[in-house]
């Protein structure tokens, strides 16, 4: 009788435990991770309009699954603990599986992409130093830059002889849009003075406060005001042409 007792004891506890591992659930917070990741899941860079960027996400998404994974499965998490994503439900070990291939594919993307992007800068950092050298590789290297009289700088050698560097853009923090230009004058590789700047709207304010759409003709202007002129940089161009 105490065998009998003992054995459906035994078996009850089996079956208990079972149940508990089944009945295991996955918390919300890691839950969403994993389904976040999944996301990329037969990602591939050609289908994006942005890869780099997208490659650095699945890198990043990819890492953070497998650290909370490692986490869970620390705390007691069954590697059979079942998860539901967005490509279906699956266990946790082959959550983990998934997250490694998701880690490794953004790695791939970003690293190929940042290793192509560095080497077409290489070719500037060999012949600029100093001053040049730490506005290029903080700022400017993916900019296009402007010379003495609005002459785009192309060429390595034209980055290192050029004694003006100046950039474009759109500031939209206002309610009118306006376009500014950003300049740097040298010496060599030597910055001389701080940055100069100059901006023109892109459209002009009603006394009603409507923004005026401009007309063709306020088009053509505003976009040759987007190339630096000798008056955006007075001190230059005195310096240079008298």
């Amino acid at each position: 009788m105490f065998r009998k007792v003992s054995a459906a004891t035994l078996l009850c506890m089996a079956l208990s435990g079972t149940a508990l591992v089944i009945a295991q659930k996955v918390a919300k917070d890691l839950e969403d991770t994993i389904s976040e990741a999944s996301i990329w899941v037969g990602w591939k860079s050609d289908d994006s309009l942005y890869p780099k960027q997208d490659g650095k996400k699945a890198l990043e998404d990819g890492k953070t699954c497998i650290e909370k994974i490692d986490e869970a499965l620390s705390k007691g998490l069954a590697a059979s603990t079942v998860v539901e994503t967005q490509k279906g439900k699956m266990t946790i070990t082959e959550a983990r599986e998934m997250c490694v291939s998701v880690r490794d594919a953004g790695q791939k993307v970003f690293g190929d992409l940042t290793a192509a992007e560095e080497a077409e800068y290489e070719p500037f950092r060999k012949v600029l130093s100093g001053d040049k050298l730490v506005l290029y590789n903080d700022r400017l290297k993916k900019y296009k830059l402007y010379g003495v009289g609005g002459k785009v700088l192309k060429t390595p050698e034209a980055y290192r002889d050029s004694p003006l560097w100046c950039t474009t853009g759109v500031n939209r923090e206002g309610i009118v849009p306006v376009w500014s230009v950003d300049c740097w004058h040298f010496k060599g590789m030597s910055k001389t003075g701080g940055v100069e700047s100059a901006e023109s709207p892109l459209s002009s304010t009603r006394r009603t406060g409507r923004v005026h759409r401009s007309s063709p003709a306020e088009t053509e202007s505003i976009r040759r005001e987007r190339r630096p002129r000798c008056a955006l940089c007075p001190a230059h161009y005195r310096r240079t042409h008298h």
